[in-house]
């Protein structure tokens, strides 16, 4: 990680930066009452099990990419990126069809289901029909 003019290992900077990130947020668990009996344990728990991902999410943030080697040196213009950027579009268009399509049987039948199943069934199929985009991009080259 580069601070100012000097270059510094990025865990240095990220581990105290992760600890703090899941300080907060199990400070903010506590607050919204995760565990309302015991919300001193409830944090401490909270914050255990965030310290690690906050740690690394903290590092990919910090790291400076030209000391990686082998690093792409403009992931956007890479041919993942386009697969992915296909996938997703082809995956907005699946949702749109998906969700009009379903918006007109719920309309049009007396089937009834929450909006958490509905949300769920939304993602779940965003996801798949992106997956399988990006799988056929990728074999196609």
């Amino acid at each position: 990680a580069r601070l100012g003019t000097r270059t510094v290992p990025a865990m240095m900077p990220a581990i105290p930066l992760g600890i703090l990130l899941a300080a907060l947020i199990a400070a903010a668990a506590a607050l919204a009452g995760f565990a309302p009996q015991q919300p001193l344990l409830g944090a401490a728990i909270v914050a255990a099990l965030m310290a690690l991902p906050m740690c690394a999410l903290a590092w990919a943030f910090l790291v400076d990419r030209d000391s990686l080697e082998g690093a792409a040196s403009r992931p956007e213009e890479s041919v993942e990126s386009r697969w992915y950027d296909n996938a997703a579009a082809g995956a907005f268009h699946d949702l749109l069809i998906f969700s009009g399509l379903g918006t007109a049987v719920l309309f049009l039948t007396p089937l009834e289901i929450e909006g958490s199943v509905g949300l769920l069934a939304v993602s779940v199929v965003g996801m798949l029909s992106a997956g399988i985009r990006y799988t056929v991009n990728r074999r196609r080259g």
